[in-house]
């Protein structure tokens, strides 16, 4: 989902729907910028809304996201076909370079929903949603038209944000999010004995 609460797609008060107007406005603006034609944004715009909407009505609280305890759900790597037979989850971790027995999903219902609503929207509707996600989290590194977009929305509206950050700030933060897992591979071949890699789990 796109909003950090899942309560924002299905309350009603007037702060809510205002914020709900200002976020599909911002939705269309994403899906204009990575090239949806004029005639479709208001179609596509209303899929990506009704799919999150979907997720969002069955999506822990957000309580039950920031619990700690409500993320992790170890599962067998072999176990995610069985359970979740239509997400191919199996090929996405291949893909990834992930071999690991055990992996953790953060909740496990909304996997069981992705899974069921694979099969039940239209591959158009999955388009749309796919197109706007990672327009979304590339608008900061993209286009001033996008970073614009994206801090207008996030910075201003979500965060109270009066400034948007320096391009400088920006590079940096990407930098750390992409070395951070490689440094910490480095660390742990050069540093940790096989014992404390075990101890570790």
């Amino acid at each position: 989902m796109g909003l950090p609460d899942p309560a924002f797609y299905t309350r009603t008060d007037a702060d809510t729907v205002a914020l709900m107007g200002r976020y599909r406005a911002y939705v269309k603006q994403i899906l204009a910028l990575t090239g949806t034609p004029a005639a479709k944004l208001d179609a596509e715009s209303q899929s990506v809304i009704a799919l999150e909407t979907e997720l969002a009505r069955n999506a822990q609280s957000l309580a039950g996201i920031n619990n700690p305890f409500n993320n992790y759900a170890p599962i067998s790597t072999k176990e995610l076909n069985s359970r979740y037979r239509n997400l191919q989850l199996d090929a996405f971790l291949k893909a990834q370079g992930v071999d690991d027995d055990l992996v953790s999903l953060a909740d496990p219902g909304l996997f069981k929903q992705l899974d069921g609503m694979v099969t039940k929207l239209k591959p158009d509707q999955w388009k749309a949603y796919l197109r706007w996600r990672v327009g979304d989290a590339m608008a900061p590194y993209l286009s001033k038209a996008s970073r614009d977009a994206e801090f207008e929305f996030r910075g201003r509206v979500l965060r109270g944000e009066t400034l948007p950050p320096q391009r400088w700030e920006d590079v940096l933060d990407a930098i750390n999010v992409a070395a951070g897992p490689m440094v910490g591979r480095e660390y742990e071949a050069r540093y940790l004995s096989a014992e404390d890699r075990t101890a570790a789990g």
